[in-house]
């Protein structure tokens, strides 16, 4: 949710001014975005859970492991967020400290959403339980998640640890889990291979 609300936050490496600046005038925004993350990660993780039920394999079971992997590490983010927000004037030390670290969480998300993609998507392939596209467009969505990983190398700017790879990547996974819950609503009494 966090850049539906508010626009993104300062990539890792920011000037501290910018940081200051950009959590002073979008705190209330912040506040409810944290909420929404917070629902919406243990949505991911109820999805994960339908989603090996559905298919049940090992890749399924893999994807559900991976889920709550994601969750957890969008919670550690959530909560540096919050804590970001919810003090109207930070210390500058620990505001960058804090913004680097949500930064740096969002960067690290990549690892476990690349094999909740992957998995997700070697099951649908191997189980025949959704369109193969949907298998597909996760494998997709997982390179994309392997491409952001390009931000662990650059200190600053656009390419940095929070920036354009990991806001591409994470909106890839979130329109694959859109597409693929509304695979799940429609074809809810389909058999292997439909």
């Amino acid at each position: 949710m966090t850049g539906l609300l508010a626009p993104p936050p300062p990539v890792a490496g920011a000037a501290v001014n910018e940081i200051l600046a950009y959590y002073a005038a979008h705190r209330i925004g912040l506040e409810a975005e944290s909420v929404a993350d917070g629902i919406g990660l243990t949505l991911l993780v109820i999805f994960g859970a339908t989603f090996h039920a559905r298919a049940r394999s090992i890749p399924s079971v893999t994807a559900f492991g991976a889920s709550g992997i994601v969750a957890a590490c969008g919670l550690v983010e959530v909560a540096a967020f919050q804590a970001l927000a919810y003090r109207p004037n930070p210390d500058p030390t620990r505001a960058a400290l804090l913004n680097d670290l949500q930064s740096f969480t969002f960067q690290a998300m990549t690892f476990p959403t690349l094999l909740f993609l992957g998995a997700a998507g070697a099951a649908i392939l191997g189980a025949g339980v959704l369109p193969r596209w949907l298998g597909l467009a996760a494998l997709a969505a997982a390179a994309l998640q392997a491409a952001a990983w390009i931000s662990f190398f650059a200190p600053t700017g656009i390419l940095a640890a929070g920036g354009l790879p990991n806001i591409v990547s994470f909106a890839a996974l979130l329109a694959w889990l859109v597409a693929c819950s509304l695979m799940m609503l429609r074809s809810g009494s389909l058999s292997p291979g439909h």
